[in-house]
């Protein structure tokens, strides 16, 4: 009986060894697989990012670089727009500007000049009064006389406020040509203070420049030059509507070149 007994206490003691080291076993199996598997993955996932990263951030490096010099060249294109259309609208307006000034100053001219002709026409007008009124007490032949005497004094009046207007007008026509050859005369570095030019200047009657020469030179070649082409630059003057005055003063005409800027 305590044979048996001590037999299967025995036999119940081994078998739990053995499950115990089983069970043991398993779980270490289990627990280095799953350290295993998560190395694997981890190895993995390291693995992927290294292969892919460089090569994606080269990527957006390049296209960012590529972006950045898109938006560089329309900006610059843009800017180099604005400063041409700048530059035009400036040159409009100061040609605006000086086509305005050129305006209101033969509309104050010609008004100077009714006003003048006005009074001069009723000093005429009263002197012709007066020496009428004398004439009637004088003898027929010093009457006569006297009435032609008067006819060639009011002639001559009439040609000499004649010259006088058109050459106001051309005055004032050659001081504008003047301005506008200034402003667009670029200064040439060897320009000295003191510098002036004689310009002769062939037109049409539309104003347009056909030739232009020194006729008096500055001494200097490069000063001369400039003074041709800021004719040339010019184009076109302003010039009388009037044929006998644009004949007489602004076919050919002299001009001289005096800029006021200079440097000593």
């Amino acid at each position: 009986m305590n044979s048996t007994v001590s037999y299967s206490i025995s036999v119940f003691l081994a078998l739990a060894l053995h499950a115990g080291i089983v069970a043991v076993l398993l779980l270490n199996w289990e627990d280095q697989h799953q350290i295993d598997v998560q190395e694997i993955e981890k190895f993995y996932i390291d693995a992927s990012v290294v292969a892919e990263n460089p090569y994606r951030a080269r990527e957006r490096r390049e296209s960012a670089a590529r972006e950045n010099q898109r938006r560089q060249r329309i900006a610059a294109e843009k800017k180099a727009e604005a400063q041409r259309k700048a530059r035009l609208k400036k040159v409009e307006e100061q040609k605006a500007l000086a086509a305005e000034q050129a305006a209101q100053q033969e509309a104050e001219e010609m008004s100077r000049l009714d006003q003048l002709k006005a009074e001069q026409a009723l000093a005429a007008e009263q002197a012709a009064a007066a020496e009428q009124a004398a004439a009637e007490e004088m003898s027929e032949e010093e009457r006569v006389r006297l009435e032609q005497s008067l006819a060639l004094a009011v002639l001559e009046e009439q040609e000499y406020r004649r010259a006088v207007t058109d050459d106001e007008k051309a005055m004032a026509y050659v001081a504008q040509i003047q301005r506008e050859i200034i402003q667009n005369w670029s200064r040439p570095p060897s320009a000295r203070n003191g510098m002036q030019a004689l310009l002769q200047v062939r037109l049409v009657p539309t104003g347009e420049v056909v030739d232009v020469a020194v006729k008096e030179s500055s001494g200097n070649d490069a000063f001369d030059r400039s003074a041709i082409l800021a004719v040339q630059k010019a184009e076109r003057f302003v010039v009388p509507t009037d044929t006998r005055q644009f004949e007489r003063n602004f076919r050919v005409f002299e001009v001289l070149f005096r800029p006021e800027d200079l440097r000593l």
